[in-house]
């Protein structure tokens, strides 16, 4: 058991020491955020009155973007960030890869007209974030096969007063149903448990899910989601 133990141990530090954070830029702002958030801006959004705070680096593994974007979101907040806009993200060879976010802090009236362009009505499916697999899952949507690649995603539109019916694992796996609603919000979603630890979908926004043994529906951090449509590529 001890060994098993120390092991364990030498292996998370390995891993946190692969994973870097660097101040590109920095500037001292005396904001503090009233809630631990940290916000996907979009490209249109205006942030000339915003604070910017910093442009940070992460550096680490292909095979987990999301924890680059954690260790980011972790430093960001410290320095009193709330939003971030993404800059870039591109492997730097055969395992690593880095991400650049610019961080800011926005008040409410920006956060408004920022949450206004998150996209409605669609649901969008990510593959295993594991840039270094060649990973492929079967899934159905209105009873057609599909198959999401690792490092990509693909989006369905849902017409109003329309129900989706999304199936992972056959018979004994999960069915989620998701309906049409006048400026509803989209659905992230991965069956890799994607920035959730694997735990399994939570139904929300009018979505209704149904759960046996084998296979799970996950539910995909919108703002992670919003970073990631970014990094992945779309599955025709």
């Amino acid at each position: 058991m001890k060994k098993i133990i120390v092991l364990f141990c030498l292996f998370a530090l390995n891993v946190m020491s692969s994973q870097t954070i660097e101040f590109i830029k920095k500037n001292d702002t005396l904001q503090r955020p009233k809630l631990q958030e940290f916000i996907y801006l979009f490209e249109d959004t205006v942030v000339s009155k915003s604070i910017f705070v910093a442009k940070i680096k992460a550096t680490g593994s292909q095979k987990t973007p999301s924890h680059l974007f954690e260790k980011i979101k972790k430093a960001a907040q410290k320095i009193g960030s709330n939003t971030f806009k993404f800059e870039s993200f591109k492997k730097t060879n055969a395992d690593d890869a880095e991400l650049i976010l610019s961080v800011y802090f926005c008040d409410d009236s920006i956060l408004d007209e920022n949450f206004k362009s998150i996209p409605k009505n669609k649901i969008y499916i990510f593959g295993s974030q594991n840039l270094l697999e060649n990973k492929v899952q079967t899934y159905k949507v209105q009873g057609e096969k599909f198959e999401i690649e690792s490092g990509k995603f693909k989006s369905f539109e849902i017409k109003l007063g329309e129900e989706i019916k999304i199936n992972k694992g056959g018979f004994t796996g999960m069915t989620l149903w998701i309906s049409g609603e006048e400026n509803k919000l989209s659905s992230f979603l991965s069956f890799s448990g994607i920035g959730v630890g694997g735990a399994a979908y939570n139904p929300y926004n009018g979505g209704v899910g149904l759960n046996f043994n084998t296979g799970t529906i996950n539910r995909v951090e919108i703002n992670l989601a919003l970073l990631l449509l970014k990094i992945f590529e779309e599955q025709k």
